[in-house]
């Protein structure tokens, strides 16, 4: 957008010195209306005008200008009492965080400089003010932020700001307007941090059901081992003990002595001994085994039936994940929008027309400071630097910091005055012989 305008009456002691000029509307450190004039910039007055008596500031402290078609914050008349400001009808918030306390608030530049000097003057020092360009902690934009110098809680410092911009004897503060999609966004955002707490818990209840899984799977398995060895014992003893039944058979038919008798009689004792203790262990374990595969089961049912809860959780997280995204594309929708250097120049300079390849030489600088001071002087109708040798008509600004290693104070401005326009050129010197075939293209304007 470009800045707006006026056409100056110029006035010293109160004489008119000068009338007519045209200047682009700039924003003084203290809200109002200002206009640059011989190197410093003089508060603009109702009826446009000018006092070169007055106060005035460098042309650095006052960098912003005043968008065309926005309301004109003139300054008031030197010694005019300013009416004591009895709160604002603002809206605002206090975000404290590890930085410090910061009131943001939506209000016109005129109003915030009143506000923040409002604060100075209750004791309140204010660090920083300035355009904010984040969300505060509350989720919403707000036009300015003032860091104030306060270390105390926040809510003595809720008190103090609150006590300048809604004073007991101000008038009730408006009760703001809810947005439906602001409050269904909130909402949502809300609804998303539960369920990605819920989708935490049972994704962490899932994990440790199959750890509970694979180890249930684990002893089963040593189960079943223990088992088959168990069996194969049986089987050896229960042979055993078969073998020597048919030899106490064979003993009682025959004539053998007594004592060999005896010991076989002892041997098989003990045969059934370990065979019924073999008998009881493998019992034992069968009825481990039939345990642990019935609580594996149940397990594997508890771990599908999370699964399918963590499903359907992400597919809410997923469907609120679009919510997020649309409220993303509607808050940015609402911001203001920002072009490029290929539209900053024209708004900015609104006299200048660029030629060759001045925009992308703009464009390349690392440190553009210094370029924009020279440019805004040019574009407000003064003549700076020199005559360019060898070419009517056209002016040359030099050693110009341009931020690029190996190229400082190389940066060149030719300018050419043509009635209401004026013709740029831009260009970093690299050698002589460069430079002259920079100067000859500039012959064809």
């Amino acid at each position: 957008m470009a800045s707006a305008k006026a056409l100056v009456r110029v006035l010293d002691h109160g004489m008119e010195v000068e009338s007519g000029v045209r200047r682009p509307i700039r924003l003084t450190p203290d809200g109002y209306a200002g206009v640059a004039y011989a190197g410093s910039v003089y508060p603009l007055r109702q009826g446009d005008l000018i006092d070169l008596d007055g106060s005035s500031w460098e042309l650095a402290d006052c960098d912003r200008f005043l968008f065309a078609g926005a309301e004109v914050p003139y300054a008031p008349i030197a010694g005019e009492p300013l009416e004591k400001a009895s709160g604002f009808d603002v809206e605002w918030h206090l975000e404290t965080n590890q930085y410090g306390h910061y009131v943001v608030f939506n209000a016109s530049e005129r109003v915030a400089s009143s506000l923040v000097s409002a604060l100075e003057g209750a004791d309140l020092s204010v660090q920083r003010w300035d355009v904010s360009h984040r969300p505060a902690d509350d989720g919403n934009f707000y036009d300015w932020f003032a860091r104030l110098r306060l270390k105390g809680s926040q809510a003595e410092a809720l008190t103090l700001v609150g006590a300048v911009i809604a004073p007991p004897a101000s008038l009730a503060p408006a009760v703001p307007v809810t947005d439906p999609t602001t409050a269904r966004l909130a909402d949502a955002e809300a609804r998303i941090e539960e369920l990605l707490n819920q989708l935490y818990v049972a994704t962490r209840k899932g994990e440790a059901a199959e750890r509970e899984l694979t180890q249930l799977r684990h002893d089963l398995a040593n189960a079943e081992a223990s088992e088959h060895r168990y069996q194969g014992s049986v089987a050896l003893t229960e042979r055993h003990h078969s073998d020597l039944q048919e030899q106490l058979a064979v003993l009682r038919q025959g004539m053998g002595g007594m004592a060999d008798t005896a010991e076989l009689v002892k041997s098989l004792a003990d045969a059934e001994e370990i065979r019924e203790l073999a008998l009881a262990e493998n019992s034992l374990l069968l009825e481990r085994a039939r345990a642990a595969e019935s609580e594996a089961a149940e397990s594997g049912a508890r771990a599908d039936d999370l699964a399918a809860q963590v499903d359907a959780l992400l597919g809410r997280v997923s469907e609120l994940e679009a919510l997020e995204t649309e409220r993303l594309r509607v808050a940015t929708a609402q911001r203001p929008r920002r072009g490029g250097v290929i539209e900053f120049l024209p708004q900015a300079f609104s006299r200048l027309d660029f030629v060759l390849d001045a925009v992308d030489v703009i464009a390349s600088l690392d440190s553009p400071a210094s370029m924009m001071r020279a440019l805004a002087e040019i574009d407000s109708g003064r003549l700076v630097g020199k005559e360019l040798e060898g070419m009517r008509g056209w002016y040359e600004v030099t050693k110009l910091a341009t931020g690029i290693a190996e190229s400082e104070l190389l940066d060149r401005i030719y300018y050419k005055p043509d009635d209401q326009r004026v013709l740029v050129s831009v260009h970093i010197k690299q050698d002589d012989k460069q430079q002259r075939r920079h100067i000859e293209r500039l012959r064809a304007f």
